[in-house]
């Protein structure tokens, strides 16, 4: 009877544990820039959402007359997500656990583009490109298949025993 009390009180405090919560906000001066998250978009500043694993992630910032800017800031575990205090903390206790990272970036201001320096950089691209040889004629190339040709079959030749 014991045994069956404590495997019930063991039960209720695992139903009303607690959890963690995760999210990080992204702010960026001026406002508006469109977020990526590890390529991903996530919307345009201020923007929060949501994360699973602390680590490093690939933030690139995109505003409109202005170069894209890529930043690697680290979402850092707090005390109670350390490891080891974590399953106490998300699985036992009966508390709700917050963790809400704010990054704050700075955006350059944005660079008139001159129209030569387009047009310049547009016919390097096309030259480029007219070297770039078609997968298909790649692909005919390599159809044949290696090693000498039989003459009268047109075949790979096979060594005689």
């Amino acid at each position: 009877m014991r045994g069956f009390a404590l495997t019930l009180a063991m039960i209720g405090m695992v139903a009303v544990s607690g959890c963690v919560t995760r999210r990080v906000i992204i702010k960026s001066d001026p406002p508006g820039a469109m977020v990526y998250r590890n390529g991903q978009p996530i919307g345009p500043t201020p923007v929060e959402e949501t994360f699973i694993y602390y680590g490093t992630y690939h933030y690139r910032l995109i505003r409109e007359g202005c170069e894209p800017v890529d930043y690697y800031p680290e979402l850092v575990a707090p005390w109670y997500q350390l490891p080891g205090i974590d399953f106490i903390t998300e699985n036992l206790l009966p508390f709700s656990f917050r963790d809400t990272q704010t990054f704050e970036f700075k955006l350059p201001d944005p660079q008139p583009v001159r129209h030569d320096d387009i047009r310049a950089r547009a016919t390097e691209l096309q030259q480029r490109g007219a070297q770039i040889v078609p997968p298909a004629a790649a692909q005919m190339r390599s159809r044949r298949p290696p090693g000498p040709l039989n003459a009268t079959t047109d075949a790979p030749s096979r060594p005689t025993p």
